[in-house]
């Protein structure tokens, strides 16, 4: 099977090219996944600061206003607001959760599950950090979860949750007198913890990647298309003419002129060298041929003409000299078969009109 030039670069080219797609696709899929984290982690946090401002709201207005009037109401209770006001958020965002989780809570629906309850233990302890977070898969999906801290910072809390004697009658009657008591001042007593689902991040996510990578494949498909057209034009399409008249010159048709190649790149010297060194074979044959044949001028005038000529011409100027004086019977004749085998005619009859062939 013939390995055209093409081919070869092809070879090299197409997996360089695989190699760069793959690794550009790694580090686009890292960034969009990164990204689906970064905004499941916001969005999370947008709700969490939601949560944590009707708690403040709730404490600092509703709670005063309503215990001034009513031994205990459950709209009064901060925790009970909160989830109240998220849940409501649920109806239309259905896998986004909050919860107000507690190890000893006073409504049951706020018992802690086991995540909830290691998140408060962790919260509860000596240098423990601002909040717990993490990313879990859940039966249901892949979820996003912060857990920030609920501490008895408020005295008047221990009015409700210090013993069951201390305790509102109306809470005790809705609540029973087993759970919720037994906290202390500036305990971590619970935690808020917000769960958001990473799929509708990370659908944009997988939708911006195949994005990138229908785009990307498609430039790699035209930079090929143009690196191909490229080394046709270029190279390949100069280059093929030059290789057939290689061929016959090889076989001894020396008759036959190199096509031309214009412009001034490495493959027109070439051409123009492969024509210069095609003339001179043919030269040098027919000097060859004709080898013994008289002329009258000495044979030291023609080697400082050769010489002379040498500065222009090169070493082709012993052959045209040899072949032009093979058979000539005058020194006019030989300068018009010299001049006739010339590659420039004008400087090469500057240079014999200045040379002396007398000396």
């Amino acid at each position: 099977m013939k390995t055209t030039v093409t081919l070869k670069i092809n070879y090299l080219l197409v997996p360089a090219m695989v190699v760069l797609f793959g690794a550009v696709l790694v580090v686009v899929r890292q960034i969009a996944d990164r990204t689906a984290f970064e905004e499941t982690n916001q969005t999370a946090r947008l709700i969490m600061a939601a949560a944590q401002a009707t708690f403040d709201y709730t404490v600092e207005q509703v709670n005063p206003s309503l215990t001034a009037k009513y031994d205990f109401l459950v709209q009064s209770v901060s925790a009970y607001a909160a989830t109240e006001t998220i849940g409501r958020m649920q109806h239309q965002f259905h896998d986004y959760r909050y919860h107000v989780a507690a190890l000893n809570p006073t409504n049951k629906r706020d018992l802690a599950d086991a995540w909830e309850k290691n998140a408060i233990l962790t919260l509860a302890r000596d240098g423990a950090p601002a909040e717990v977070s993490e990313v879990r898969d859940l039966p249901n999906g892949r979820f996003a979860l912060i857990a920030i801290p609920i501490r008895v910072t408020n005295g008047e809390c221990l009015t409700c949750h210090s013993v069951a004697e201390a305790a509102p009658r109306t809470m005790i009657d809705a609540y029973g007198r087993e759970n919720g008591f037994g906290w202390k001042l500036n305990e971590v007593v619970a935690a808020q913890v917000v769960a958001v689902p990473m799929s509708v991040a990370q659908e944009r996510a997988d939708l911006l990647f195949r994005g990138v990578m229908y785009m990307l494949g498609a430039t790699f498909v035209a930079l090929l298309v143009v690196a191909n057209a490229a080394i046709y034009l270029v190279v390949t399409r100069r280059v093929r003419p030059l290789t057939r008249v290689a061929d016959i010159v090889s076989k001894g048709h020396l008759e036959t002129a190199t096509p031309g190649l214009t412009g001034t790149d490495e493959l027109a010297e070439l051409g123009r060298a492969f024509e210069r060194m095609r003339i001179s074979l043919g030269l040098a044959m027919k000097t060859g041929s004709q080898a013994g044949a008289g002329w009258p001028l000495r044979a030291a005038t023609l080697d400082r003409l050769k010489a002379t000529l040498a500065a222009d011409l090169g070493p082709m100027a012993s052959v045209l000299v040899d072949q032009a004086s093979a058979g000539a019977a005058s020194r006019q004749q030989f300068k018009e078969r010299l001049l006739a085998s010339g590659p420039d005619r004008e400087r090469l009859q500057q240079q014999l009109t200045r040379f002396d062939f007398d000396t």
